[in-house]
């Protein structure tokens, strides 16, 4: 009994969500008057609605719904501001990760963040160009070398690959912001296990510009491992010296369904107090459940943290737990 008033409940809950998306989501009524004027959009259309769900309970139709109202968007965009032409064997591609955290610190504190990036690919464009929502940081480090954490607001732009290639990778990032980030990467295998990856930004944001140099190294330990080292210098005109960070994470593979994670970093700045900021060490448990873009993660670190120089270090302990959702459509 208690088990159906909870399904009925979270059923409600859902049909609540999205709701929402679609007062949110007014494309799919452009969609519409697009549709009364051009017969061709119905193809557009049509390319979104392929989409198949996983099973047929109400869970995955909600599913399914989402990813189509996440889809719309995209071809609604890229009928826009290109011409007439359209390959109907072209699907839009969508990516959007939608995370909710759940960190419980030593001494019984509970705090809660959501963070959703988005990824819409426009598919009858000339050129690679996507429509992104997300932040500013490095996604790949953002959990393993913390920083500050401060939340990371998103924020809504275009990505053009300029160029790209097996090993490099030349792109503009252009955001409300407003700021424009360069991205140039570039990656070698040295060995059939070994691999090294360069990466180089220039951005300008809030009046100044920045830089940051990464270089990563990635070596495969027998199968079911994967080592990899990364090494990132930070520079602003906002501020003084150079923020710097190392990391160091083993990734294990245990099954299709989940992995582990053994994570260690350190960040620090150099002016006007040369100074390790933070050290972490912490393991990650990821784990795909009931259904394909469902996912949960458990990850107890402990950090020594030193937020000014004046401070003194003290170890504190976490926990977090995430439930992230996957609308994956390419």
């Amino acid at each position: 009994m208690k088990l159906r008033m909870f399904d009925s409940t979270l059923k409600n809950i859902t049909y609540l969500f999205l709701a929402g998306v679609i007062v949110l989501l007014p494309q799919e009524k452009v969609l519409a008057e697009i549709t009364e004027e051009n017969q061709s959009s119905e193809k557009e259309a049509s390319v979104c609605e392929k989409i198949n769900g996983e099973g047929s309970d109400w869970i995955d139709e909600a599913h399914t719904f989402l990813s189509i109202q996440f889809c719309e968007p995209s071809v609604w965009f890229d009928s826009f501001f290109s011409d007439e032409r359209f390959d109907e064997e072209v699907r839009a591609g969508t990516r959007v990760r939608w995370q909710n955290n759940y960190i419980v610190t030593e001494g019984g504190v509970w705090e809660y963040t959501s963070n959703v990036r988005a990824s819409f690919k426009l598919p009858k464009a000339k050129k690679s160009i996507n429509l992104i929502f997300e932040g500013e940081e490095e996604e790949t480090l953002h959990d393993v070398v913390p920083g500050n954490k401060e939340e990371v607001k998103g924020d809504l732009g275009l990505l053009y690959e300029i160029t790209k290639s097996e090993r490099a990778k030349f792109s503009v990032r252009v955001k409300l912001s407003p700021s424009i980030t360069f991205r140039y990467r570039y990656r070698k295998p040295i060995s059939d296990s070994f691999t090294t990856q360069f990466t180089q930004e220039w951005s300008r944001r809030d009046n100044a510009d920045g830089t940051m140099s990464r270089l990563d190294f990635e070596k495969k330990i027998y199968d079911d491992f994967l080592l990899r080292q990364s090494n990132a210098v930070m520079h602003s005109e906002s501020y003084d010296g150079k923020e710097w960070e190392n990391s160091l994470v083993l990734y294990q593979h245990l099954s299709d369904k989940d992995a582990l994670s053994y994570e260690s970093s350190v960040n620090g700045v150099t002016k006007p107090d040369r100074y390790t900021k933070n050290t972490r060490f912490g393991v990650r448990y990821r784990k795909n459940f009931y259904r394909k873009w469902l996912f949960y993660e458990v990850a107890p670190a402990i950090n020594w943290s030193r937020p000014l120089f004046k401070d003194e270090r003290v170890a504190i302990w976490e926990i977090l737990f995430r439930l992230e959702i996957n609308f994956i459509n390419i």
